[in-house]
């Protein structure tokens, strides 16, 4: 079998915290080539820890000199598909980093110039690769709650983390905020477990408008949020309606990630990891736990989306983590948004085919 050259583009902490460590995992499938990054400290010192060949501090370089088959875009959020255009119509293959791109209509350029030039397009997050997320579709499928009425799933979190980097505050500027970089996790599940939705209706606000980093090298540093820190949208499947919230101003919370709500009982637990249980109830003999039985090394783990392409351009299939999905949920996240400023339900622009079979 021969091996996959792969390049990297965006080396900052998601690259070197996530990706680039769990390279040693593709064995001889694959081999780091080159890794690119605008910052010619963070290129340097990603290609000299990590092993690649060498490092790029421009991108039009990076692609026209570099042999990588497959580009991994590591970018911030707003580069993601300039990024991805580029390498695409430069003919590799491309893995990216939620979100795809910044609305509908760049998705869908980005899924047609990976169809003009004959390369695939997979991208974030790897949920419906996850085990977890494999055998709650099982559960689905065989009818263990019966038929669903209702689903309700939520993502809450503190509005900053521990030593948190003063070059991070662009999550809290325009085009980012909980709902694209943490709620496209749960509405990923959602929709890869019951298939597109239909309209969508939400409510969105600025709760805290200011932060203040409480510590690390920034300690003290104030910045301005720009962005809806707190989300709260229904979505219509058309045989039953589900909730989601989505929040950047909350200590902590006890409640499930997601819970199903059958004819004849519930699913409660966490499709978005990798070695979560899931918590089943059913009339007559209450909650039951089906333990997790996968071995990953990680919970969260979003290489494995690196991995699943390699595999897919070894022996030309098509990613699971598709593009159509993640326009579907971008979808999804852009309209909610409206509609909150609207005041009403919207009807959704896209679809998508679920997968027949997982991995």
């Amino acid at each position: 079998m021969r091996t996959v050259r792969i390049g990297v583009v965006g080396c900052g902490e998601v690259a070197q915290r996530v990706y680039l460590p769990e390279f040693h995992r593709l064995n001889d499938k694959a081999t780091l080539v080159a890794v690119c990054d605008h910052v010619e400290e963070r290129a340097r010192a990603a290609q000299q820890r990590f092993g690649a060949r060498t490092y790029y501090t421009d991108l039009d370089r990076f692609l026209r000199e570099s042999n990588a088959e497959i580009v991994v875009n590591l970018t911030p959020h707003k580069a993601h598909m300039p990024v991805s255009v580029a390498a695409l119509e430069a003919g590799r293959h491309v893995y990216t980093e939620k979100p795809l791109a910044q609305s509908v209509d760049d998705a869908t350029q980005l899924i047609e110039t990976a169809r003009a030039y004959h390369v695939k397009l997979a991208c974030a997050p790897v949920i419906l690769l996850l085990p977890t997320a494999q055998r709650w579709r099982h559960l689905l499928r065989e009818g263990v709650i019966g038929d669903v009425m209702f689903a309700r799933a939520q993502l809450l979190a503190p509005p900053i983390w521990d030593d948190f980097p003063l070059d991070h505050v662009w999550y809290y500027a325009a085009g980012s905020g909980p709902l694209m970089d943490v709620g496209v996790y749960a509405l990923t599940a959602l929709t890869g477990l019951f298939g597109p939705a239909l309209r969508v209706s939400a409510m969105a606000g600025t709760i805290m408008s200011e932060h203040v980093i409480s510590n690390g090298p920034a300690a003290g540093r104030r910045f301005r949020n720009e962005v809806a820190d707190s989300v709260h949208l229904h979505l219509d499947f058309g045989h039953f309606f589900a909730t989601f919230d989505v929040s950047w101003c909350v200590q902590a919370s006890r409640n499930e990630t997601l819970e199903v709500y059958g004819a004849h009982g519930t699913l409660s637990g966490d499709p978005t990891y990798a070695n979560t249980p899931i918590h089943i109830f059913r009339p007559g003999s209450g909650w039951t736990m089906d333990e997790p039985t996968s071995c990953l090394l990680r919970s969260d783990d979003w290489f494995q989306g690196v991995t699943h392409l390699v595999d897919c351009v070894l022996h030309d299939t098509d990613p699971i983590p598709s593009a159509t999905h993640a326009r579907h949920v971008l979808d999804i996240m852009l309209t909610a948004l409206r509609s909150a400023q609207e005041g009403r339900a919207l009807a959704l622009q896209t679809t998508f085919q679920l997968p027949m079979t997982t991995p």
